[in-house]
């Protein structure tokens, strides 16, 4: 796997990580065909190029274009230091970073959800959010600080910093000064040198170890953090996990088995907070949830002079739900159309006959 030195330190030195065709060639020298197609045309064409002697009165060389369509580079210092320069329109056509393509291999390499809008000013973007559990995640920042002011920590805020934990790439150990790290880290936020942790493989950029290695700090804060939570999920679902992808089987009147892509386990109401206090019997909530099983996922009532006590017993079963999952949508909604609320999950009633109630129409 290819490192890529010259290309994390250009981005350090390159204002904006835009320049000339020519520039880019001489900064990358042989990282230059690994790098090409991170980059894109701006559809703008640069006014000068640079010179071999630099700091000459005519430094740099002025591109001009001649009648016949021919384009040069020629010095303007008297006498003249540079040799004029043929160039091609290619040459002087203005490169940037392509800055979605490399937050969308860097969102990959470091299991990150990609962030579904572009969030955060030209020098500090949101790259995505790596998870934990389902609902349990914290923001990675992509900071490209280049060559000019140093950068704000309000920039920092501004692309969706958490100030309970997030994590910070910047190209190389020196990318940020070194107080703006030092207060970073004090806070509990992760700085990684993309320098030092990616390299470039057949696939695009990659991680030189395994994610749950490289993010080890920040997934432990989380873990600390979540713990620490008086509402912390009971249930953690692999991270991701969408009120869709799970499916309840009820086995018996107390149990109910879960199951999403890659884990299952058997709940009884205690597991989702659906047991009462006072004699530990199964709540009002868990009484409605086997009722949603019996309908096969849909549940109305037809008595309107209980329709507000209906209205709070689902209200209370979907916050018991949002809290044991950790997931944030509301998993009952109410369908218009079918004028009743609808899971958003998969229920099935897998009771043995001679447990279930009478069938309900």
């Amino acid at each position: 796997m290819k490192r890529l030195r010259r290309f994390w330190k250009a981005l350090d030195e390159v204002p904006g990580a835009a320049t000339d065709r020519l520039d880019w060639t001489d900064v990358l020298g042989a990282e230059w065909r690994d790098i090409e197609p991170y980059l894109k045309s701006t559809g703008r064409r640069t006014t000068s190029v640079m010179c071999p002697y630099p700091g000459g009165d005519g430094c740099p060389r002025r591109v001009v274009t001649g009648t016949n369509g021919a384009i040069r580079a020629v010095c303007g210092s008297r006498p003249r230091m540079c040799d004029a320069l043929d160039l091609r329109a290619a040459d002087v056509t203005i490169l940037a970073l392509d800055r979605a393509k490399l937050l969308r291999e860097l969102a990959r390499a470091f299991d990150a959800e990609p962030a579904d809008r572009s969030v955060g000013s030209g020098r500090v973007m949101l790259v995505g959010r790596h998870a934990l559990a389902a609902g349990l995640a914290s923001p990675i920042l992509l900071a490209l600080p280049g060559p000019a002011d140093p950068l704000a920590e309000d920039e920092l805020r501004a692309a969706g910093l958490d100030p309970a934990g997030s994590v910070v790439l910047v190209p190389r150990p020196s990318s940020l000064p070194a107080p703006v790290q030092a207060r970073l880290v004090a806070a509990g936020h992760q700085v990684i040198p993309l320098s030092e942790a990616m390299g470039l493989g057949a696939n695009g950029f990659e991680a030189l170890q395994p994610p749950a290695i490289l993010l080890a700090p920040i997934r432990g804060a989380l873990d600390t953090r979540i713990k620490a939570q008086p509402n912390a999920p009971s249930l953690r679902l692999p991270p991701g996990t969408r009120w869709e992808q799970i499916t309840f089987l009820l086995t018996s009147s107390a149990t109910l088995v879960c199951r999403t892509p890659g884990w299952s386990r058997q709940l009884d109401p205690g597991d989702l907070g659906m047991r009462s206090a006072k004699n530990n019997h199964p709540t009002l909530a868990w009484t409605l949830l086997v009722s949603l099983a019996e309908l096969g996922g849909a549940i109305s009532v037809r008595d309107r002079s209980k329709e507000a006590s209906f209205r709070k017993q689902k209200e209370h079963l979907s916050k018991h739900l949002r809290d044991a999952f950790g997931l944030a949508e509301d998993p009952l909604p109410w369908d218009v159309t079918r004028r009743a609320y609808v899971a958003r999950f998969i229920i099935r009633d897998e009771r043995p006959v001679g447990e279930r109630g009478p069938r309900r129409r």
